[in-house]
């Protein structure tokens, strides 16, 4: 039901380095254009209803919340006059009652001043049941969201009532309370997101589907936008009637090149600024003298690596899960499959993130001698009397290369056959969704910097994600727990303890911590970027960047 599965066509195409580009001038000197690639087009820029990446980058230039996040992913307040806490009165003792009060030169970019019911609109919009908003979830902790969410069948009257009954109210024209069911301790970064930004009801009462278009796109943010171009391209101009500090970029051009080739040959061409480099050429970009000095690389908090099916034999065998963690060079797969970018994972957090524990899955980096040791636990005393596992894939991109060394690891060091089916890729994720496939490639990335984002929605027995069909009473009494606990170091040990079940039972195979890797031309400074980017590195910081002479 969320986007958040960077799941299943294999397709490899988060806090790490945060780095600003030095400059060497503090003053603008030249068109201060930024031109950048989203890869795709938007499917849908309604913050309410919108989901990861290409849609984010584009709203977060015209919009902006209660709260946002730093460079380092700290909280910091934006719409709100300060972040809430117990000591000032913004959350109440028992942790189930939030107070904003909003700043009040906040303004729409037509002059109107934000307030509080402008929220409280927006934010029972999500729950609208018309809209199937995919992040609604995220915030059924708000009390009666979830009734309303789920009131598709009832009538106009009902639905009025249950809208009514949520817990988000303006009390007043810049006080905003909402009132959650339980305690939530990762709320606050809950509220940093996207889909709660304010949106305004006169204008999508009047335009209804079509108030996302430029005329009608009437935001809070540092940018307007001005244009768009399907299947080519989006122009963002500063708003120069914005609140803050004004943008130092005077246009931001987001382009929609499908093609990463294209997108390759168009930075070459400086047709682009920031642009993604062809995959398998990543070691002849670095040893290139003109584009090695324009490589930025960094950690992102994605993870990826093979989900198990544990409904369909011999997956449902823990031990032979084991054994092929443990069989597999993940080493020779970033040096040799991936250009030389990545780091290797073991467990599922990422580095940079709370919860990342480097000594957790020791027991899988590669060695054949405790792979085989698994094996045995696993009743095989050789791979050759293990059944065929049948490995399907997405046939597009870097797929069959990634199928082909996983088949070539499992015969080479554990005398395993793996016949490989490729598939049309929205077979593929039919296949998947369904938890019709075997073992899958999937991945996924922060949307806020938390354990609580990275363990129930993956490993809850029926978790909207879960496509491991993995099921454990412990994990899901310590989930229930950890996202509860306000103590939060005795939180983080609880998700600890959870991700070491996990770990343990290897529901996935571990392969990759993902590191970002684009070119950016010389003359873009001030790029501030952070492990939960979108597709355009940066992007939550556009306001920052200016183009140097």
């Amino acid at each position: 039901m969320i986007k958040k599965v960077l799941t299943i066509f294999f397709s490899l195409v988060v806090v790490a380095s945060l780095v600003i580009l030095p400059s060497c001038s503090s003053e603008p000197s030249a068109p201060q254009i930024l031109t950048a690639n989203l890869a795709g087009e938007p499917a849908q820029i309604d913050p309410n209803r919108a989901s990861w990446s290409t849609e984010r980058t584009v709203i977060m230039q015209v919009f902006e919340g209660l709260l946002g996040f730093n460079q380092d992913l700290s909280l910091k307040a934006i719409g709100a006059t300060e972040i809430p806490t117990v000591e000032n009165g913004g959350i109440s003792a028992d942790g189930k009652t939030y107070t904003f009060t909003l700043n009040q030169d906040v303004t729409w970019s037509d002059g109107e001043k934000v307030t509080a019911g402008d929220y409280e609109y927006s934010i029972k919009r999500l729950f609208d049941p018309i809209n199937a908003a995919e992040y609604a979830s995220f915030y059924f902790d708000i009390i009666g969201s979830d009734a309303y969410y789920t009131s598709a069948d009832q009538d106009a009257a009902a639905q009025a009532a249950l809208k009514d009954a949520v817990g988000v109210t303006a009390l007043d024209e810049y006080t905003l309370e909402i009132k959650l069911n339980d305690p939530r301790p990762t709320f606050l970064q809950l509220m940093a997101l996207w889909p709660v930004y304010p949106v305004r009801e006169d204008i999508i009462t009047q335009y209804g589907d079509q108030w996302t278009s430029p005329a009608t796109y009437i935001g809070n943010g540092p940018f307007l936008m001005t244009e768009w171009v399907h299947s080519d391209h989006i122009t963002l101009v500063r708003n120069e009637d914005y609140w803050g500090e004004k943008a130092k970029l005077d246009t931001v051009v987001l382009k929609m090149i499908t093609d990463v080739n294209a997108e390759f040959a168009a930075y070459q061409n400086n047709e682009l600024d920031i642009s993604q480099v062809p995959a398998g050429t990543e070691k002849t970009v670095m040893a290139d003298a003109t584009l090695s000095p324009q490589i930025l690389r960094y950690a992102e908090l994605v993870t990826f690596g093979f989900q198990f099916n544990l409904a369909v034999a011999p997956f449902d065998n823990k031990y032979l899960r084991k054994a092929i963690n443990a069989a597999i060079d993940r080493d020779s797969f970033i040096n040799n499959v991936r250009g030389g970018v990545g780091k290797a994972a073991y467990s599922w957090i990422p580095p940079g993130m709370p919860g990342y524990d480097e000594t957790l899955g020791a027991d899988y980096h590669f060695d054949v001698a405790q792979a085989q040791a698994f094996l045995t636990q696993a009743g095989y005393t050789n791979g050759s009397e293990v059944p065929e596992l049948r490995l399907q894939y997405a046939d597009t991109g870097t797929n069959p290369t990634i199928a082909q060394f996983i088949q070539n690891q499992l015969k080479v060091n554990l005398n395993i056959d793996v016949s490989l089916e490729p598939m049309e890729r929205a077979a593929f994720s039919q296949m998947v969704n369904a938890e019709q496939h075997t073992w899958a490639w999937f991945g996924w990335g922060a949307d806020y910097p938390d354990p609580d984002n990275w363990l129930p929605e993956l490993f809850g027995t029926d978790a909207g994600n879960n496509h491991t069909n993995y099921s454990s009473a412990a994990f899901d009494a310590l989930a229930a727990q950890a996202k509860k606990e306000l103590n939060n170091t005795l939180r983080l040990q609880m998700w600890a303890d959870a991700q070491a079940m996990v770990v343990d039972d290897a529901p996935v195979l571990f392969m990759q911590y993902r590191e970002r890797f684009r070119l950016v031309n010389p003359k873009v400074k001030g790029l501030l970027y952070t492990g939960m980017d979108g597709d355009v590195p940066g992007d939550m910081f556009f306001a920052n960047v200016w183009i140097e002479a």
